[in-house]
């Protein structure tokens, strides 16, 4: 049976003020898995345990709704000293991507409930409303006929530079790069459909799609500031945030139509490095330009 994927929109309102973590996941993940364990469910911790190259299940941060950014700290900044805190009352969501077989999918999906009071640290919340959207891998693919395509980075990326690429020391530490390159997330990505995608629909060529990327997505307009996320006491990870327009090119219309579903898909399971633990998410879509 194909796999599918599904996102699920999980609101939730705190009954008190909540310190929580300096990366908001944490809460997610907590969330995410409480919310299974209410109704005699184990699956969530399942999908969370081991170390898979490409984890079923990815969680984003919290998102404060008022103040439409997720929540997290940043190494360097003014409040970094002050306590990351949910506010009473306050409406915060997270956004959740799995994959599996469709059959799974709808069952774990039915057996979620909203209105359900969570214990979280130092207090409770209330769990709101909770959207779904479930796409099979024939239905990805972004509607762009040429023109412009903009990807905004809403969390750090850690885009590394693959070390498979070349014969080189795997003891040699990781190397990240603090600009979009279409290339590196292409190849990420890539390697991610691969694992699960049908075997019709799988990326024969990664290597020359993610050199048909360079050529195809070129940089038109951008603004890309690197960012040092604070994960917990030692971890720094450094990575980058933004947005940047691209001129998409079409020049090879097999190779286009892999790296189409691949920008729709990314929408979905983010891009870089950690994104199981939300780094990562991006919005990609077709940008058309305004009229004054």
């Amino acid at each position: 049976m194909n796999h599918s994927v599904a996102r699920l929109s999980i609101g939730f309102t705190p009954l008190s003020n909540i310190i929580i973590p300096p990366f908001s996941s944490k809460v997610s993940k907590t969330l995410f898995i409480r919310m299974f364990n209410v109704v005699g469910r184990e699956t969530a911790e399942g999908l969370l345990s081991g170390k898979p190259a490409f984890k079923p299940l990815i969680l984003t941060p919290v998102y404060w709704v008022s103040e439409k950014r997720f929540m997290f700290k940043v190494d360097g900044s003014e409040d970094l000293s002050k306590p990351l805190i949910l506010l009473k009352n306050a409406k915060y969501r997270f956004y959740a991507t799995f994959i599996g077989r469709s059959g799974e999918l709808f069952s774990l999906i039915q057996s979620l409930d909203s209105n359900l009071r969570l214990e979280l640290f130092n207090g409770e919340v209330l769990i709101g409303d909770i959207g779904v959207e479930v796409k099979s891998f024939e239905s990805f693919g972004l509607k762009c006929q040429g023109g412009f395509i903009r990807m905004e980075f809403k969390m750090p990326v850690l885009i590394s530079f693959p070390k498979s690429w070349i014969k080189v020391d795997r003891r040699i530490p990781v190397r990240h790069s603090l600009f979009p390159i279409p290339s590196f997330m292409v190849h990420g990505l890539a390697e991610h459909w691969n694992n699960y995608a049908p075997e019709g629909l799988k990326i024969p060529n990664v290597a020359k799609l993610r050199a048909y990327s360079n050529y195809s997505l070129v940089e038109q307009d951008y603004h890309i500031k690197p960012v040092t996320a604070v994960y917990d006491e030692k971890r720094r990870p450094r990575g980058f945030m933004g947005w940047t327009l691209y001129e998409h090119r079409r020049l090879n219309k097999s190779l286009d139509e892999y790296l189409l579903k691949l920008l729709d898909y990314a929408n979905y399971v983010g891009v870089g490095r950690s994104r199981s633990i939300g780094f990562g998410v991006v919005e990609v879509k077709p940008y058309v330009e305004t009229q004054p």
